[in-house]
């Protein structure tokens, strides 16, 4: 999930063990606010996430970035604004893609999601 309102980049427990993740206990856990009310987690461990994003001709991007290890409910990731300023992607709401350095990217249409 790319998310523009999230200032962390996360992975759900059950994909860092599924992908065997190297995770890690943090020395200072940190409070995840949620977007609603009152809602809160702590955020006790995280990992070095090693990854490659094909982007055609728009060029590849490949490295190695920390991402907290959080209950995202049902997403194995969410991609927040640290990782997207850090690369040069950018979501463009009027014409449903997502702009890699500032090249367009077509997203996925309700029936090609499903």
């Amino acid at each position: 999930l790319f998310d523009s309102g999230s200032t962390s980049d996360a992975l759900s427990p059950d994909f860092a063990r599924v992908t065997h993740m190297d995770v890690f206990q943090l020395d200072n856990p940190v409070t995840l606010q949620l977007g609603t009310k009152g809602s809160r987690s702590r955020i006790l461990y995280g990992c070095i996430v090693p990854y490659s994003i094909h982007g055609g001709e728009h060029g590849d991007i490949k490295g190695k970035d920390y991402m907290d290890i959080a209950n995202i409910d049902r997403y194995d990731a969410v991609i927040g604004t640290v990782f997207m300023r850090k690369h040069g992607i950018a979501l463009d709401f009027e014409s449903n893609a997502i702009r890699l350095k500032g090249k367009k990217i077509p997203t996925l249409t309700k029936g090609e999601e499903s």
